[in-house]
């Protein structure tokens, strides 16, 4: 299924909420470059482990996508994201533990697309609500 800049935040919300990961990589090229403070990830497989990652780590996780820019190939975007980190999220080189909070995490994100589909995706986001809130030491 091809897509492009005009509808692909109504389909990838869609599909993420519906926890339809085929249908979110139906939406994105072969050779899919995502980018983010993290690393950068390459290929449909990649993608497919990353989402696969995200919703067993945020079992209830939803998003909203509000798309703020579009034209003939390109997609600017923010998003909110929330959910329960409730298990590990695996990552490529690590793995952050859960700590069972429900988290709300906003992010934008830059798309460009070929042919219909999305074939890079650069986000920008602030991981800190992943990880463990830090506790002065007593003393």
């Amino acid at each position: 299924m091809t897509t492009g800049p005009n509808d692909y935040a109504e389909r990838a919300a869609s599909a993420f909420n519906r926890r339809d990961v085929e249908a979110m990589l139906a939406l994105v090229c072969e050779d899919f470059i995502y980018l983010d403070s993290m690393g950068i990830q390459t290929g449909r497989e990649a993608t497919r482990k990353r989402e696969i990652a995200l919703l067993e780590a945020l079992p209830d996780a939803q998003v909203i996508f509000s798309p703020f820019a579009v034209g003939n190939d390109r997609l600017a975007l923010t998003a909110i994201l929330t959910g329960t980190f409730a298990a590990p999220l695996v990552l490529p080189g690590r793995v952050i533990p859960p700590h069972g909070r429900h988290i709300t995490a906003y992010y934008a994100a830059h798309f460009t697309f070929r042919d219909g589909l999305a074939i890079r995706e650069e986000a920008f986001f602030d991981s800190a609500v992943l990880m463990p809130l830090a506790y002065p030491a007593e003393g």
